[in-house]
Parts: structure tokens; C-alpha cells; sequence
């Protein structure tokens, strides 16, 4: 019995071993078989592919403008402004103009109490018209001592009178036509008390020194302790504006005055504004190696949209070439040969030696070896050769 149940269990390993080596054989039989259906689709896909890499193409024109410049941050300034102050300390008694006014030369701006001078002015008027009224009785005096001392001198002559008695009408037409200077000495010191007392009292009155707008009124309220040291109103003209800039003392011969400024404002980024060089700083700054460049630009042509204080940036233009052809940076490549783009024709890929010019901003001037028209490949030529063939995104 023990010798037949070994017998059996070697006949069952036997028929197990080879079931097993029986489907090893055709699982590598049918995995050589797909992986060369797999090899055949490849080879066959490979040999009818034409699609090529994808790129994005730019067709370029001869229409755009390219400016070499000198660029600074800065902030704009009107040409004319000023901050009004009191001469004298007084009470704020009304402000006559409010921010964002316009106003004119010598328009009412503020009003400081001065009542105390307006009585000094009234008490100087009235010495005055007395030491007028004094001067004109004094000079009546004269005048009659004049007439008296005429008539004297033809009886005199006549010889009606005595020379002691035309001595003595002499001395008394003198003597009234120093008391007529003496009236008219004290009728200009009134005159001129009276000039000075008015003058303390406009200290007190405050006018507009130009034509603009009132920038800030800091505020004030009637009533308020004002002092000289207490600014009532800003006022401008923003009809001119102005901007400062530093430049280093290498560009600082290309600089003339009258070139032209290109002006952008971060508050405005679409948009450009021209302006004129107008004053270059005579002398180098030895801490710093620049010079001062002051700008200007006419406000009121652009309807005064610019406001004092805006910042961005300035570039003085040094030269300036029209119709030009310009390109993203990222598409002019180098190689031993030099400078060299991509240039899509009829679904391939072609060297074209160019030569760049200036850069401006991400973009770049070729200045040969492009004509309008051309479709120069901007997005993924980093890997191509000439002649690829490629498809277009």
C-alpha cells in the first residue's frame, strides 16, 4: 500500500510540471508576438509622421518705431507753485477759496482778524486830513502875507511907505511861508503814517500771487490761530508741469536742451506723454556722478490729466528710428555664426541670419536679414534644426 501512493504522487508532480511549462511556452510565445505587432506599429507610424514640433509663429512688419534713450524714475512737479503764509499772527477770519478751486493773480484768498488796525487806520486818516487842513490854512496865511509884502514894496517904491515897514511885512510873509512848509512837512509824515498802517493792515489780507488751483487747504477753519510759520492754501499752476532727473555724468554730453522726453505714469501704463529737456545742472555732483536734467511738459494740451506728484518713468530719447521691424526677445537665438532666427515657410523650419539692433522693453530691432511679411517662429524653436518640419499652434 505505501509503495503505491509514492508511485501516485510522483505521477501527479510529473503531469504538474508539465502543465506548468506547457503555458511558460505560450505566454512567451504570444508576448513575442505583440511586442512585435507593437515594434511593426511603430515602425510603420514612424515612417508616416509629418507633424512635426509645435511652434508659434509671428508674421513681422516694417512699421514700428524703436527709441534709443536715457530712462529715470520720477515724479512730476508743477513749474509754478507755492504755499501762502501770513506775514503777522492773527486769527483766521475767512478762507475765501476751498481745494480744488481755481483762481486768480490777486484774488481773496484768506482774511486774518484786524479789526485793531482798521481803528489805526481810521485814526491816521483823521491826522491826516488835519495836518491837510492845517497845510491849506498855512498856505492861505502865505498867501496873504505874500500879497501884503507885493503891495509894501510898490508903496515903497512909490515912496508911501517906509523900508521898516516893508521890513516887517518881509518878516511876516516869511515867517507864514515857513509855517506853510512846516504844515506840509507834517501833512506828508500823516500821508505816510497813514500809507504804512494800511500796509500792516493787508498782512493780515492774503491774495493769490498767480493764476492756478488750490492743491490743499489744510483744513482751516475760521477762527484758528494762524502764524507766519502756518501755511493757509497750496496753490499751482498745473497748466505746466516739471520733472527732475539725475544723470550719470557718461551721458551727460548727449543730453541738449529742447530733446524730447517720453513720459509714462504708473497710473496711466497705456499711455505716453512728451516733454522737453529745458535746464541741464551746469556742474557734476562728485557724491553721486550725475547732473540734474530738468524737464517740462504742457499740461494744458492733454487737458491737464497729469496732477502734480505722479510718478513713473522718463526716458530722454538720444535717437529714434521709424519703420522698423521688431521681434520678442525670446526668438533671436546665437550661434558661432552670430545672430539667427526661425522663419516659418510652407511648414518648415528655416535659419535666417539677422542682425539686432536696439532692445526695447522684451522686444528687439533686426536690422537686417528680415523683411515684412516674414512668419518668424517666437515659441518653440529652442530645439530645432533647419529644414524641421513644424505645425503651427
Amino acid at each position: 500500500m505505501r509503495e503505491k501512493r509514492t508511485g501516485g504522487m510522483g505521477q501527479t508532480a510529473a503531469i504538474l510540471i508539465f502543465v506548468l511549462a506547457l503555458g511558460g511556452a505560450a505566454f512567451y510565445f504570444w508576448g513575442s508576438r505583440e511586442k512585435a505587432a507593437i515594434s511593426r506599429e511603430m515602425t510603420a507610424n514612424a515612417g508616416t509622421d509629418t507633424q512635426g514640433a509645435y511652434v508659434r509663429v509671428e508674421t513681422v512688419a516694417s512699421d514700428k518705431t524703436v527709441r534709443g534713450s536715457i530712462a529715470q524714475n520720477m515724479s512730476i512737479e508743477a513749474v509754478s507753485r507755492v504755499q501762502m503764509m501770513p506775514r503777522v499772527t492773527g486769527r483766521l477770519e475767512k478762507l475765501h477759496a476751498k481745494t480744488g478751486d481755481s483762481v486768480k493773480r490777486g484774488q481773496l484768498i484768506a482774511t486774518l482778524e484786524h479789526d485793531q488796525q482798521n481803528a489805526l487806520i481810521g485814526s491816521t486818516e483823521a491826522q491826516l486830513a488835519s495836518a491837510r487842513a492845517d497845510a491849506e490854512r498855512a498856505r492861505a496865511e502865505m498867501g496873504n502875507a505874500k500879497t501884503n509884502l507885493d503891495r509894501y514894496e510898490r508903496l515903497v517904491k512909490e515912496g508911501f511907505s517906509t523900508q521898516q515897514q516893508y521890513d516887517s511885512v518881509a518878516t511876516a510873509y516869511a515867517s507864514a511861508k515857513a509855517s506853510h512848509n512846516a504844515a506840509l512837512a507834517k501833512e506828508r509824515q500823516a500821508a505816510a503814517d497813514l500809507g504804512r498802517v494800511k500796509s500792516a493792515q493787508q498782512d493780515y489780507i492774503v491774495y493769490s500771487p498767480l493764476d492756478g488751483t488750490v492743491l490743499s487747504d489744510y483744513s482751516l477753519t475760521p477762527g484758528v490761530m494762524i502764524s507766519p510759520s502756518s501755511p493757509l492754501v497750496d496753490i499751482a499752476d498745473l497748466r505746466k508741469l516739471k520733472a527732475s532727473l539725475r544723470i550719470p555724468e557718461a551721458k551727460i554730453f548727449a543730453v541738449k536742451p529742447g530733446m524730447d522726453v517720453i513720459l509714462k505714469f504708473d497710473a496711466i501704463p497705456d499711455e505716453e506723454f512728451m516733454g522737453k529737456v529745458t535746464r541741464i545742472e551746469p556742474y557734476v555732483d562728485p557724491s553721486t556722478r550725475t547732473s540734474a536734467v530738468e524737464i517740462e511738459l504742457d499740461n494744458e494740451a492733454i487737458g491737464n490729466r497729469l496732477r502734480p506728484g505722479m510718478f513713473g518713468q522718463a526716458s530722454i530719447v538720444e535717437r529714434e528710428y521709424k519703420n522698423s521691424i521688431l521681434i520678442p526677445g525670446n526668438a533671436l537665438q546665437s550661434g558661432d555664426g552670430g545672430s539667427f532666427v526661425f522663419v516659418e515657410k510652407d511648414g518648415t523650419a528655416n535659419i535666417r541670419p539677422v542682425t539686432p539692433g536696439l532692445r526695447q522693453g522684451d522686444y528687439v530691432q533686426i536690422t537686417d536679414g528680415l523683411t515684412s511679411g516674414d512668419r518668424v517662429i517666437v515659441f518653440g524653436g529652442a530645439n530645432l534644426n533647419n529644414g524641421d518640419r513644424v505645425t503651427i499652434q
